[in-house]
């Protein structure tokens, strides 16, 4: 009895589940967003910002508006990124742009667009971090390069060193992941072009990336479960080795 009640506890223990999550905190999450142009032969400048410190939702939009001759406004430029944040570590981000700098000759123009997202966090154990994307854009930029954005993490206060994705621009997708030592960190998405248009072209991009962490499980526990699945093992072949024995 004592031996059956000491395998059921090891095979308890080895089928027990394993923590899907990291141990993250959150530092601040921010987005904001940026538009420079002319409009009708004067310069404009629109930007927003937001922050946030815990989970939830963060959003910016700025966009350029024309007021036309009939007095009403015409939207030549938005941009927009919103960040949702289920959990410390889970998140979902934004961006979306829509670029219409008008006729040729009207003096219309999108000089330089950019928008950023930046997540500090700080994790205390072994973590992977797991990173999906997809970026779709239209239109080319005034000096003939597409839209595209670019994705960083580092070691905070220590720049890009861990992971650096480059301009990722129309139909770009992919997933990817990184395994973190204890420590804090910054991630980045950041637009990667200027200048946005010029007047008589037009351009837009959406894209979206998913990021979660979770834990490694600590060496005590691989070690636990592998002594687990081997009494699992043992206690088969002497059952099997049993019941191939002939009754008396």
């Amino acid at each position: 009895m004592n031996a059956r009640l000491a395998f059921a506890a090891i095979v308890t223990a080895a089928s027990a589940p394993l923590p899907a999550l990291a141990a993250v905190t959150i530092g601040t999450q921010i987005v904001d967003t940026r538009l420079t142009g002319t409009i009708a032969g004067a310069p404009l400048d629109s930007s927003a910002s937001d922050a946030a410190t815990g989970a939830g939702r963060v959003s910016a939009m700025a966009q350029l508006v024309e007021r036309g001759t009939n007095g009403f406004p015409a939207v030549r430029a938005r941009s927009s990124v919103v960040a949702e944040l289920s959990s410390a570590e889970r998140g979902r981000v934004t961006f979306q742009r829509s670029l219409s700098p008008g006729d040729i000759d009207s003096g219309n123009a999108v000089t330089t667009s950019s928008a950023n997202y930046r997540y500090f966090f700080t994790t205390d154990q072994e973590t992977m971090f797991d990173l999906d994307w997809g970026v779709g854009a239209f239109g080319d930029a005034g000096d003939g390069q597409t839209p595209g954005q670019a994705v960083s993490l580092g070691a905070r206060g220590a720049g890009p060193s861990l992971l650096q994705l480059g301009t990722l621009g129309e139909g770009a997708s992919g997933t990817t992941q990184l395994l973190l030592t204890p420590g804090s960190y910054e991630f980045w998405i950041t637009d990667a072009f200027a200048p946005i248009a010029a007047a008589g072209r037009s351009s837009g991009l959406s894209g979206q990336y998913s990021f979660a962490m979770r834990a490694v499980p600590e060496p005590e526990t691989w070690a636990l479960m592998l002594a687990g699945f081997a009494a699992i093992g043992v206690a088969a072949r002497r059952s099997r080795r049993r019941d191939s024995l002939p009754a008396r």
